[in-house]
C-alpha cells in the first residue's frame, strides 16, 4: 500500500487524482510544523471523500499546545491519525480521546532512529557488533518504552527506510510505515527556512513547499588563530551528503527499497516537482 502526503493543501486535486489512478492512501499535514496544518472545513470535505484519511500531526511547541489539542479533538472520526508529539499523545490519552480515530500512528517525531545521520557509518565503524545492533535499531525497541507507547493508544509506527530501522521496527509486531527515499535527519526548533527568508510564521509557509539543496560550504575549524570558519577538504565534501531543507525539516536521500513487512510506503509529495510525482509511484 502506497500513501501520498502533503502539507500544500493546493497539491491536493492532483493528490487526489493519483490517488484515483493507482488506488494510494492520502495523507495530510506537518510532522514538524503547526502552520503547515490544513484548515479542519478541509479535513472534512476531504474525508468525506476518501476513507481512512491520515491526518499528519507535528512536534508541538508548547505556545500552541492548547490550540493543537483543540484542533486534533475537532477531527472527523475514522481517520488515521499521525502523532509527532509525546505531549500531545499523553494528552489525548488523559482526555480519553484516542478512541475516536481509525488509527492513532507513532510518528517519526516519536520513532527516532539513529541510522538517520548521515556519518552513521563512521561513528559505528570501530564498534562491537553488539554496540552496531543496538545503536541500529529504533528508540521503541525496547520494552519499557514501546509498553508506554502502545499503552497511550499507538498502535502503528511511522520510521524511516533504512535496513536496519525498517526490520526493527517490523520485530515490535505493528503495522509499519516507512518514508520513501527522503529520511530525516534533524528537525529544528527555530525553523532555518523563516530565517533565510526573514519571514516570521505563518507568513513563511509558502516558503517550504518545495525542498531547498543544501551542500558543505564552511566548517568551524577550532585549529586556526583565532579559530573560525575553513573550507573542507576533499574527503570531508566524500563524507558530507548533499542534505534537503523542507521547511524546518532536514531530510538526507536514502537509496534503501526495504520493503518486506511494510504496511505501507509513504510518498511525501512536497518533495518532488509535480510532474515527476506519477514517475515515482510507477516505479515504487
Amino acid at each position: 500500500m502506497i500513501e501520498i502526503r502533503t502539507a500544500d493543501i493546493t497539491k491536493l486535486d492532483q493528490i487526489r487524482a493519483l490517488s484515483d489512478r493507482f488506488n494510494l492512501k492520502i495523507g495530510l499535514g506537518s510532522e514538524s510544523c503547526v502552520f503547515k496544518l490544513p484548515k479542519l472545513d478541509q479535513i472534512r470535505k476531504t474525508a468525506n471523500k476518501i476513507e481512512h484519511l491520515s491526518v499528519i500531526t507535528p512536534i508541538t511547541p508548547q505556545k500552541h499546545y492548547e490550540k493543537m489539542l483543540k484542533y486534533i479533538k475537532a477531527l472527523p472520526s475514522g481517520i488515521r491519525l499521525v502523532v509527532n508529539d509525546m505531549g500531545i499523545l499523553y494528552s489525548l490519552y488523559n482526555s480519553n480521546s484516542t478512541n475516536n480515530f481509525y488509527q492513532i500512528a507513532a510518528g517519526r517525531g516519536i520513532v527516532h532512529t539513529s541510522e538517520a545521520c548521515p556519518w552513521v557509518e563512521h561513528l559505528l565503524r570501530d564498534e562491537t557488533d553488539i554496540i552496531k545492533e543496538a545503536f541500529l535499531k529504533t528508540n521503541l525497541n525496547y520494552t519499557r518504552t514501546f509498553d508506554l507507547i502502545t499503552n497511550l493508544g499507538i498502535c502503528a509506527l511511522e520510521t524511516d527506510m533504512e535496513p536496519n530501522t525498517v526490520k526493527a521496527a517490523v520485530e515490535l509486531g505493528l503495522p509499519v510505515a516507512a518514508h520513501f527515499e527522503f529520511i530525516a535527519v534533524a528537525y529544528a526548533r527555530s525553523c532555518h527556512t523563516s530565517r533565510f527568508y526573514n519571514e516570521q510564521p505563518p507568513n513563511c509557509t509558502s516558503r517550504c513547499n518545495t525542498p531547498i539543496e543544501l551542500q558543505l560550504a564552511d566548517m568551524f575549524d577550532l585549529s586556526g588563530t583565532p579559530p573560525g570558519f575553513a573550507q573542507p577538504d576533499q574527503k570531508m565534501k566524500e563524507i558530507f551528503p548533499t542534505l534537503y531543507l523542507l521547511g524546518n525539516t532536514v531530510f538526507m536521500k536514502s537509496k534503501c527499497r526495504e520493503f518486506q513487512g511494510l504496511e505501507r510506503i509513504i510518498v511525501n509529495a512536497d518533495m518532488y516537482e509535480p510532474d515527476k510525482l506519477q514517475h515515482i509511484i510507477e516505479n515504487i
